[in-house]
């Protein structure tokens, strides 16, 4: 090789370098204010399944809590031109601590094995889909329609299967939810680092990581439950 060929290279190893180091970074950033809001939510959750007044509380007010959880998030993702990182982090805290207490009575339905096992087969699963969606050289883009929809559906058929109470209906939503997550989860990863690599301003990666944040949240608490059906083990 000679010199000339060592000159034109160079840049090109720099530049793969610089974008590979980037994305990791920006990634632990997300992958921190994830596990932040998980332990911030398992803590509260456990918490709840201890204090019987936090308890009843939650149980109480279970609507209500998952109604302003479930405004928050619409008020993160609306409102991220207007919102500092600062203001976005706060929310996705005080989010953190309602899916807790959200969390608290459904987790108190079950055995702390099944729980244990449930919690570590999600943490597999979902560890894969994200590596799969951060590394695979296709474009995953095109699906996010087709998961929107069936995420509508999904809504819809639980509401539906409230009333109808169809044991066998509810074991293929839960199927559906599984396989729905799991691929939201690679889908989410290789968004995320898309849009993390067209950002170079400090104060657009920090809002964006905290919003992939709480995407890949909302995935790894969905997959979870949804496979709580399967493997958990009611007291």
């Amino acid at each position: 090789m000679n010199e000339q060929e060592v000159v034109q290279i160079r840049p090109a190893e720099v530049r793969t370098r610089f974008s590979n180091e980037f994305a990791r970074a920006y990634m632990n950033k997300v992958y921190g204010w994830m596990a932040l809001s998980l332990l911030i939510a398992t803590g509260i959750a456990i918490f709840c399944t201890r204090s019987q007044e936090l308890y009843l509380f939650a149980v109480s007010n279970w609507l209500l809590l998952s109604l302003v959880g479930l405004g928050i998030v619409v008020v993160m993702s609306f409102g991220r031109e207007k919102l500092s990182a600062r203001t976005l982090g706060v929310l996705l805290i005080a989010f953190s601590v309602l899916e807790g207490l959200t969390l608290g009575p459904i987790l108190s339905c079950y055995t702390q094995q099944s729980l244990t096992l449930t919690f570590a087969c999600t943490g597999g699963t979902f560890g894969v889909m994200a590596l799969y969606g951060a590394c695979t050289k296709r474009d995953l883009s095109p699906i996010g329609s087709a998961l929107l929809m069936i995420l509508i559906g999904l809504i819809i058929c639980l509401i539906v299967n409230l009333f109808w109470k169809n044991d066998t209906f509810d074991i293929v939503i839960s199927i559906v939810g599984v396989l729905t997550f799991s691929i939201l989860t690679a889908y989410d990863t290789q968004m995320i680092l898309r849009q993390g690599a067209a950002m170079r301003d400090e104060e657009g990666r920090a809002k964006g990581a905290v919003l992939g944040a709480l995407s890949l949240y909302l995935d790894f608490i969905n997959l979870f439950l949804y496979l709580l059906r399967f493997l958990g083990d009611r007291r």
